[in-house]
């Protein structure tokens, strides 16, 4: 095919597209399923088979392929989406710009990556008061992967990331929420610890430790770490668990530690009979902050979602 051929077929191509379409290539190859790709774009499965079937007559290309694992975007499928992303942003920042946002009639889809301890105390305050504002606004929750924030954020695979993150990703805005101390828990039959802790017994005691995966650890130990290493002390392992959920229940029928945020602390510790204690050395506050992209800043929608964040973590904050 010669040049000038080539650029007739691309004119040609860019004749037949519209936003809508963007918007499908975009949905199939982040959702790598026809049917999720449908879903999202409140059209039916048929429909979106067929809109398929158009894009790949267009790029000449399959876009999603059948493998053992489900159905997998082309190279040519990621590339085209990534740059329509782009593309639909600034449609989407254009349209928005100088517009109002009603949360009555309101229908967005958010999706929300937040820490467990925040999901566990945050997020049912935040969905009650959304949708007393905005009954038809929908929340996604998801467990933040730490290592993608900035990645998920940019790509646009999430709107917002709620967590402890003490070191904030370069090119992300972000806002702090909620300020918790850290507190030990013990039971309350402790065989030793009697309303107050020392550091003999906090390293004496096997702890419950809160890690993300057989390597990783979380940031909430990794803060009593690096306490116990500046004060030249080591801890014991007693239990390793992939939620701080678990621990209080652990530590109420054993004679473990564990170290938590202070209102995770309190709220369990009626539920389980345990003591609340200070820690015996000085550990950093737990801060969690709320992270979104540029290109989100001034979007009216996502600017609203943040104020109700806000609006939520100071109700907490002043109780």
């Amino acid at each position: 095919m010669d040049m000038r051929a080539a650029d007739n077929l691309r004119a040609m191509h860019a004749r037949h597209l519209d936003v809508y379409l963007l918007r499908c290539l975009v949905a199939l190859v982040t959702e790598g399923h026809v049917t999720r790709a449908a879903e999202r774009m409140a059209i039916t499965q048929p429909a979106m088979s067929a809109t398929l079937a158009r894009l790949r007559t267009l790029f000449a290309d399959p876009l999603l392929v059948r493998t053992e694992k489900g159905m997998v975007a082309t190279p040519r499928a990621r590339q085209l989406a990534d740059r329509f992303q782009q593309a639909l942003d600034l449609v989407d920042d254009a349209v928005a710009e100088g517009a109002d946002f009603d949360p009555a009639t309101a229908t967005e889809r958010f999706r929300i990556a937040a820490s467990e301890t925040l999901g566990y105390l945050l997020m049912p305050s935040l969905i009650a008061h959304v949708r007393r504002l905005a009954p038809a606004v929908q929340l996604t929750l998801q467990p933040p992967d730490l290592a993608r924030v900035r990645h998920d954020l940019e790509e646009g695979d999430l709107d917002l990331v709620v967590a402890f993150i003490r070191n904030a990703p370069p090119g992300l805005r972000y806002t702090p929420l909620l300020r918790q101390p850290m507190r030990v828990i013990a039971a309350a039959g402790h065989p030793e610890v009697r309303g107050r802790l020392s550091l003999a017994q906090y390293v004496q005691y096997p702890h419950v430790y809160y890690a993300l995966g057989r390597t990783s650890v979380s940031t909430l130990e990794a803060v009593v770490d690096e306490a116990l290493e500046r004060a030249g002390r080591v801890r014991t392992i007693g239990a390793r668990v992939s939620s701080t959920l678990v621990s209080p229940g652990l530590v109420a029928q054993s004679d473990m530690l564990a170290t938590l945020p202070g209102r995770i602390a309190g709220h369990f510790a009626a539920v389980w009979q345990l003591q609340v204690l200070e820690p015996p050395l000085a550990l950093e506050d737990v801060s969690t902050s709320m992270f979104w992209h540029e290109r989100m800043h001034h979007k009216p929608a996502h600017r609203w979602l943040r104020q109700q964040f806000e609006v939520v973590a100071r109700t907490m904050g002043a109780g």
